[in-house]
């Protein structure tokens, strides 16, 4: 991929164009040749893109994009550069842009294309992976300033603009007492649904992305097109689950379902406990998930002695009754309860985890229900864990995600699903790390890479191990479209080959996972 750039660079390099195409360029897209020094247009790259974006639309509007567009002399510059949840994901950016509407987007496509600029997107910056939605001296392209909602009340469907994160979206549903299949933090955002998703309501309306009836996607040659069912089917299929590879989403719309009290909070137990509790998370997936009302986010902090289990139950009309899903967690000894009636999910969205240290990666595996090698995960990773405890600041926590056959059913049941799971319990096994300092940077990439490998060679060898990845855990090193199987494999690469013939996502979009296509340059 990396042969692939510097040839697309290299290419355009050799075929810059003579002042007066790019003062035909800088007229079809309304803006003034004069208002561009020469030393810029000749330039090209980085420069003519941040000098060309400073000024648009100044020949149609007196105002300037400057309420948009900041570099890095600006005072909120360090602000926007580093708007992510991890440290890893700071990088420090030429110029950034933030278009208020898909016709500005398609703006900065096209001159990022036309000057062979490399550029990131980024919603809401959630992924820690170096690179992602973020990046180094040239162009970052935010989708912040898409903020609009819109319900349509006798459609019960609910446009959303991917600079949104999902508690502005519970938030605004809320008083129409609707809900949608979103993410089960509040503070993530809309790229979740470009990556297939996994939420508190999935176990009964099965994954985010199954539920996103279109997608505004604005193409590597500036078209703005709705990708549905019935247009662009094969682009709705795709970016699904295919991340950047496709073009920038900018709109989604929704389908809700109807929504009132729910009941749940955190519970934090002793992760002396933690033998337990792996074990009665595989008992809640025989038995309690059989519940489609239930939900569950656990998060096993394995050398800072703490579990925080997020507890999520879909009927807010169980009273003083504890819901009888969650039975095998109630005979664990708890530190703290939170658990409780709330008036709406936007409440509950609206717990936080602690992240204490400012350094994040992730990376995760499959395997199908057993309880034996879900107690035993515990011992495999037992000398990662310890080497993290080495690192300053160093935490690992692993996120047993359980997935039940109803998901995969109730998502299949909407549409095609690219991801293909396997239809049969199943864990979403995450491991998260955390850390200080980023001259340890190297040090964790080895551990969690190596701890990884041992548990897929434990589980393969238990004949539990599944190939699916899921694409928003992660880890750079990772292929989750491998994992997805050989047809929906072919389909993404076929779509993305037929919206970007010239590869401006496989190359110029430097971030995120690649389906390393064989483009021709």
């Amino acid at each position: 991929m990396r042969l692939l750039f510097l040839s697309f660079l290299a290419a355009a390099a050799y075929a810059r164009p003579t002042i007066s195409t790019v003062d035909r360029f800088l007229e079809s897209i309304d803006v003034n040749p004069d208002l561009i020094s020469t030393a810029d247009k000749a330039a090209g790259g980085v420069a003519f893109t941040c000098s060309v974006l400073t000024h648009y639309p100044s020949s149609n509007n007196s105002n300037t994009s400057s309420q948009y567009f900041i570099t890095q002399s600006h005072p909120s510059y360090l602000t926007q550069a580093h708007a992510h949840w991890s440290a890893t994901a700071y990088r420090h950016p030429a110029c950034i842009y933030s278009p208020p509407t898909p016709d500005q987007v398609a703006i900065a496509i096209r001159i990022a294309t036309f000057s062979s600029t490399p550029f990131a997107i980024r919603s809401g910056g959630h992924s820690p992976l170096s690179g992602w939605a973020n990046i180094d001296d040239q162009l970052l392209i935010s989708l912040s300033g898409i903020r609009d909602l819109h319900y349509d009340e006798k459609a019960h469907t609910v446009r959303v603009g991917f600079g949104n994160r999902w508690q502005d979206v519970y938030n605004f549903l809320a008083p129409y007492n609707r809900l949608v299949v979103g993410g089960r933090q509040g503070t993530v955002g809309m790229a979740l649904t470009v990556g297939g998703g996994l939420s508190h309501l999935s176990n009964e309306h099965g994954w985010p992305a199954q539920n996103v009836l279109s997608y505004t996607v604005v193409l590597a040659d500036g078209r703005i097109v709705t990708a549905s069912a019935t247009e662009h089917a094969e682009l709705y299929f795709a970016v699904k689950a295919g991340g950047n590879n496709f073009g920038i989403v900018t709109h989604i719309t929704m389908r809700t379902v109807p929504a009132g009290a729910v009941w749940g909070g955190q519970i934090v137990y002793s992760a002396n406990n933690s033998r337990e509790f792996m074990a009665g998370l595989a008992e809640y997936q025989r038995e309690g998930q059989m519940d489609v009302k239930s939900a569950i986010l656990p998060y096993v902090g394995l050398n800072n002695d703490t579990i925080i289990c997020t507890l999520a139950y879909l009927d807010g009309d169980v009273d003083s009754q504890l819901p009888e899903a969650f039975r095998p967690f109630y005979d664990i000894p708890a530190m703290q309860d939170s658990t409780g009636i709330h008036a709406s999910f936007a409440d509950l969205a609206a717990l936080e985890l602690p992240s204490i240290v400012p350094r994040w990666t992730y990376a995760t595996t499959t395997l199908l229900l057993d309880t034996q090698a879900y107690v035993d995960i515990l011992d495999l990773v037992a000398e990662y864990s310890a080497a993290i405890s080495r690192l300053q600041g160093g935490s690992f926590v692993i996120m047993p995600q359980p997935i039940s056959r109803s998901m995969v059913k109730a998502s299949v049941a909407l549409a095609d699903d690219p991801m293909n799971v396997t239809p049969a319990a199943q864990l979403w096994l995450t491991l998260n790390v955390g850390w200080s300092l980023s001259s340890d940077d190297e040090a964790v990439h080895a551990i969690i890479t190596a701890a990884m490998a041992r548990i897929e060679e434990y589980t393969k060898s238990r004949g539990v191990y599944d190939p699916f990845l899921f694409l928003n855990d992660a880890h750079s090193s990772q292929k989750p479209f491998v994992g997805y199987g050989e047809d929906s494999y072919a389909r993404l690469r076929a779509t993305s080959q037929m919206n970007d013939p010239e590869g401006v996502f496989q190359a110029l979009v430097v971030g995120g996972f690649k389906l390393e296509a064989g483009y021709k340059k």
